[in-house]
């Protein structure tokens, strides 16, 4: 049995993934905002080290399997800083806080990327590049600036061009972790049905 880390785990994809683990005889640490392990907001510093924190303590300092679907849909009164914050900081920073858990057992990482990255048009590169240079502060005004509806597209690219630029180094593959994304096109999930209201 191994033991494997699903954020988004209370509900859409990531509840789905929870399940089909657990059905394999996994053990599994859910982080969400409710009805998890570990309860913690991750588009926020506090509520990212608070995930890290709790999952170091309770794998004991070594996971097989980290998947990242904790994500939020744009809405036209959402803010786009934050999907910035949950879609895009809330995946990359617990990729690589964690993945020193991962290489004790060179585990495997899953991001959740989208398939709105090839078929949304207008995507802003400003906040693409923003985000993927790493600044949080620079990328959520951007984020604000473009509004949700163009920000979820371009935090799903920079996750995609995070996962290729990290996968291939020493402390990933070298490091006998495998990281990977998965681009999902529209699911009827929990995220989906508020986008229709």
């Amino acid at each position: 049995m191994g033991t494997f880390v699903v954020t988004g785990s209370a509900s859409g994809i990531g509840a789905a993934t929870r399940e089909r683990l657990e059905k394999q005889g996994e053990r599994v640490i859910g982080v969400d905002l409710h009805r998890s392990e570990i309860v913690a907001d991750l588009g926020t510093p506090q509520g990212r080290d608070l995930a890290v924190e709790r999952v170091q303590a309770l794998s004991g300092g070594a996971i097989d399997g980290l998947v990242t679907c904790a994500g939020l849909c744009g809405l036209p009164d959402r803010p786009g800083s934050r999907l910035v914050a949950v879609n895009y900081f809330g995946t990359v920073d617990l990729l690589a806080r964690l993945r020193p858990l991962l290489a004790v057992r060179g585990g495997a990482a899953v991001a959740i990327s989208s398939n709105s990255v090839t078929t949304q048009p207008g995507v802003p590169r400003a906040l693409v590049l923003a985000c993927i240079d790493g600044d949080e502060a620079l990328a959520r005004r951007a984020g604000d600036e473009a509004g949700s509806i163009a920000a979820y597209p371009a935090t799903k690219i920079g996750v995609a061009r995070w996962v290729r630029r990290h996968a291939p180094t020493p402390e990933w593959i070298g490091a006998g972790i495998t990281l990977n994304a998965i681009a999902p096109g529209m699911t009827d999930t929990a995220m989906i049905a508020e986008g229709r209201r």
